[in-house]
C-alpha cells in the first residue's frame, strides 16, 4: 500500500513540476519506468485557433458628377440645394476652379460644374438626342429659344455640336443635322 500511495504521489509531482524527485532507491527506480510510460501514453492536445476581426464597412467612394448651372444659381444656392448646407460653397469652387476663375460669383447658365457624391448616390444622367436639320435662318440664339425656351441655351447646342459647328467656320449651314437634347438637363 506505502509503495502504490508513493507511487501516485510520486506522478502527482511529476505531472505538477515536471522533474522525477528523488523518493528512495527501491521505489525510485520503479517510479522512473511508470513514470516514463505515463509521460509517453498522455499527450497534451493544443488546439489553435484563429480569431477573425469583423469586417469593417467599405469606404464609401466618391465620384464627381457634372450639374448644369441653371439661371439665376450662385455657388451658395446651388450648394444648399445640392448638400443642405450653403457653406459647402467654398468646396464646389475648390472642386471647380479651374473652369470657374479667380470669382467665385461668375458663373454662368447652361455651363457645368464637377459636385462630388458617394457613389451610391450618382445620378448617372445621360442625355438623349433627337435630329434637327438646320434652316436657313436659324442661329444658336433663336433656336435655343425656339427649342428650349431659353436663349441661353445655345451654350449646349454649341457643345453637343462643335465639331460641326467648327468645321463649318462657326456659320450654321442649312442642312446640317445637329444633336439636340431631349431634355436641357437630364438629371432634373
Amino acid at each position: 500500500m506505502k509503495k502504490i500511495a508513493l507511487l501516485y504521489l510520486s506522478l502527482l509531482i511529476i505531472n505538477c513540476s515536471g522533474t522525477m524527485p528523488s523518493v528512495g532507491e527501491e521505489v525510485s527506480a520503479e517510479v522512473n519506468e511508470k513514470a516514463q510510460e505515463v509521460a509517453k501514453t498522455e499527450e497534451v492536445a493544443v488546439e489553435t485557433f484563429t480569431i477573425q476581426e469583423p469586417e469593417s464597412p467599405p469606404i464609401p467612394v466618391s465620384v464627381f458628377e457634372p450639374y448644369m448651372i441653371k439661371r439665376g444659381d450662385f455657388l451658395t444656392k446651388i450648394a444648399l440645394r445640392e448638400y443642405g448646407d450653403a457653406s459647402m460653397w467654398e468646396d464646389i469652387y475648390s472642386w471647380n476652379v479651374d473652369e470657374i476663375g479667380s470669382d467665385p460669383n461668375k458663373i454662368y447658365p447652361y455651363n457645368f460644374l464637377s459636385l462630388k457624391r458617394e457613389s451610391s448616390n450618382a445620378r448617372g444622367c445621360e442625355p438623349e438626342f433627337f435630329d434637327y436639320t438646320i434652316q436657313s435662318g436659324d442661329t444658336a440664339w433663336n433656336l435655343a429659344q425656339r427649342v428650349y425656351g431659353d436663349e441661353l441655351a445655345w451654350v449646349i447646342i454649341y457643345m453637343d455640336n462643335a465639331k460641326l459647328i467648327k468645321s463649318n467656320d462657326g456659320v450654321l449651314q442649312p442642312g446640317t443635322t445637329f444633336q439636340m437634347r431631349k431634355k436641357l438637363d437630364p438629371c432634373n
